[in-house]
């Protein structure tokens, strides 16, 4: 069998027999070759009708049709090409009574893209016998399975199966494997052990093993049975999959459940169940609407369902093998093309200890945290701790009021607009603006009210000033600055489903004034306001990415690493100004307390955000930070301010982080 198809070849005779070079004279009258009828059987081959072919017995016909049926069947509606090869014509001996006979050379030719097999050609060749009837002045086929496919007899089974790659692996920074294939069980009811005899077991019967069961999963039992019910007699139908090291469910919880089995598989896994399972994702059994969009997967293969393992799904998938067979027998097989691994910039101790500290704030609570590393925008960790247990991260997609974290991104705005650090700025206590009011916050220190330095007011926090810079600094201005401190969904893409946040552009008046320092309509992301610290660390405009740029690219996504070669609207002067303005707020500022953590000196800015109204109000809270090559941004969802809900928060993760990164 070859791999390769081969061009229709224009229709050769060879005569073989010895008394006659003519083409079947008879009483000196030329008759019709088998030309016309080797054409329609090559047709019949392809679609299945053998109504134009003139087959010696209709039992046979009927025959060839089934044979057909039979080896088409498992390709739906794939059809092989099938040509006519060469033609050898035996014609005997004048006054012999043995009719004349032909032998047609048929090629197949199978083009397996249709069914997800891509560049591969299953081909094979048959033959045929035909004989020419005299009296009828006809040529006909001399039914044989053969001619449908070498050595069958139309009766055997004809499958096409899937052969699994071995996926690839979800490594971390550091080059080591964060997901591969772990040990797993499937725990579920075998339907055929509850059968009586030859009887299936009745409804009341199944519904009240698949009930038993899920009690003791800790899953709907209703919605579990239903399955069970709905599911085939022989059906092993799956309630729950535990890792083998687990000790959720143990053998003894099972033991006198009527029909219960546990089967051995492997999965790709992370360490632990909470081990980044929105970013890195899952894996999860190939359903219907799967194989419907992709015919190279079959029933009982696995695919990527969220996170990196969907959206590289052809990488680490590889390219399965298929193998075609008659009953167990291979008539043609490709080898399966391991998928490749994933190369990410986590690093899982720091990812561990991200989680642990937002899991701590409060289980009743929304937390998130994004660390990453400046100088090449890398995602070190991203954690989410959300009480509803939703499926979007927290960390890269959920947006809120950064308060007054936002005052990094104004600043720039106001750098341009001509400040500079050392500028002299008044903070009033209030300041009012198309008829409202803004005041700072309480307890803010009075010795910094009235005229002071910039950094001063950026330290302490200042909300007044920024609010008096409304109509100095445009919301058009201030989008620029949001945008080149990479605080943008247009430019900015880390390969997974993110927001970063949005600043509109057209807010006018107290609007625009609430939006100067992160209140109004302003939103953004941890990973967002992560971006943002990044980006004055880095001197330029960051552009996040969690898969290494080489995956990025070979994986068909947005190639980060050209994203990083974009010019940068961010200036390293503009950087060093706001670096100048960030040192304050652990020298002296909202963060002082920061002051000796160990390391280089951090760079920070706090941030409360009011959020409800009346009774129900509550506060958003913020810490955004750089030290050395480390960028964060923590956010909580209810807390007091940002000093005294993240400050202590932020200490935590940079201490934890100094021993990790050593």
């Amino acid at each position: 069998m070859s791999l390769t198809s081969h061009p229709r070849r224009l229709l050769s005779l060879s005569v073989v027999a010895a008394g006659s070079l003519a083409l079947l004279t008879g009483c000196g009258d030329e008759t019709t070759g088998p030309e016309s009828q080797a054409e329609a059987l090559a047709a019949a081959l392809k679609s299945g009708d053998f109504s134009e072919v003139a087959v010696r017995t209709d039992a046979g016909a009927q025959e060839l049709t089934d044979a057909v049926a039979t080896l088409h069947e498992p390709f739906g509606e794939l059809s092989p090409e099938v040509s006519v090869g060469e033609i050898t014509v035996d014609e005997p001996e004048e006054d012999s009574p043995r009719p004349a006979t032909a032998v047609v050379e048929l090629h197949h030719s199978w083009d397996l893209d249709e069914i997800g097999v891509e560049d591969q050609t299953w081909s094979y060749d048959t033959q045929a016998e035909l004989t020419y009837s005299a009296e009828a002045d006809q040529w006909r086929l001399e039914p044989d399975p053969e001619v449908v496919l070498p050595d069958f007899t139309g009766q055997e089974g004809i499958g096409i199966s899937t052969v699994p790659a071995e996926r690839g692996r979800i490594m971390d920074d550091d080059g080591r494997a964060m997901v591969y294939n772990r040990d797993v069980v499937r725990i579920g009811i075998d339907k055929s052990q509850l059968a009586e005899g030859n009887d299936a077991a009745d409804e009341d019967t199944q519904r009240e093993a698949a009930e038993e069961l899920a009690e003791v999963l800790g899953i709907d039992a209703e919605s579990y049975a239903d399955r069970v019910v709905a599911y085939g007699d022989q059906a092993f139908v799956e309630a729950i999959v535990h890792r083998r090291d687990s000790d959720e469910v143990t053998a003894a919880d099972l033991e006198g459940i009527p029909g219960v089995t546990i089967v051995d598989d492997q999965l790709p896994l992370a360490e632990s169940r909470d081990f980044a399972p929105l970013l890195l994702g899952r894996v999860g059994p190939v359903t219907a609407e799967h194989l419907e969009e992709d015919p190279s997967l079959s029933a009982g293969d696995t695919i990527g369902t969220s996170g990196l393992q969907a959206a590289f799904e052809d990488t680490l998938r590889g390219s399965p093998g298929m193998r075609i067979h008659r009953d167990g027998e291979t008539l043609f097989s490709t080898d399966p093309v391991d998928g490749e691994d994933l190369d990410t910039t986590l690093v899982p101790r720091l990812q561990n200890l991200a989680q642990d500290i937002v899991d701590g704030v409060d289980e009743d609570v929304t937390a998130s945290m994004v660390a990453l590393r400046p100088s090449d925008g890398g995602i070190l960790a991203a954690a989410s701790h959300d009480p509803e247990d939703s499926w979007v991260s927290t960390s890269t997609q959920s947006t809120y009021a950064p308060g007054s974290s936002f005052k990094v991104v104004s600043s720039l705005a106001m750098l341009r607009d001509g400040l500079s650090p050392d500028s002299t700025v008044q903070c009033p206590a209030s300041a009012r603006v198309h008829g409202q009011v803004f005041r700072n916050y309480v307890g803010f220190p009075t010795e910094y009210t009235g005229s002071v330095e910039f950094t001063e007011a950026v330290a302490t926090s200042c909300n007044t000033l920024f609010v008096n810079a409304w109509d100095e600094v445009t919301s058009a201005e201030l989008q620029q600055a949001a945008y080149d401190l990479g605080l943008d969904d247009e430019s900015q893409h880390i390969g997974l489903a993110s927001s970063f946040g949005t600043v509109p552009d057209d807010s006018e008046l107290n609007l625009h004034a609430a939006n100067l320092f992160g209140q109004g309509v302003v939103e953004a992301s941890s990973l967002g306001m992560a971006t943002v610290a990044a980006s004055v660390a880095a001197g330029e405009t960051v552009h996040p990415h969690l898969v290494k740029p080489a995956d990025s690219e070979e994986a068909g996504e947005e190639n980060d690493e050209g994203a990083s070669d974009a010019e940068s609207g961010l200036t390293e002067e503009e950087a060093e100004d706001l670096r100048e303005l960030m040192h304050g707020t652990v020298e002296f500022g909202t963060l002082d307390g920061l002051i000796d953590v160990p390391g280089e000196h951090v760079y920070a800015k706090t941030g409360t955000a009011q959020a409800g109204a009346g009774d129900d109000m509550y506060a958003h809270t913020w810490v955004v930070a750089f030290q050395g090559d480390l960028a964060v941004a923590i956010f909580v969802d209810e807390g007091e301010y940002g000093s005294s809900t993240n400050g202590p928060l932020l200490q935590e993760f940079l201490t934890g982080a100094a021993e990790i990164l050593d």
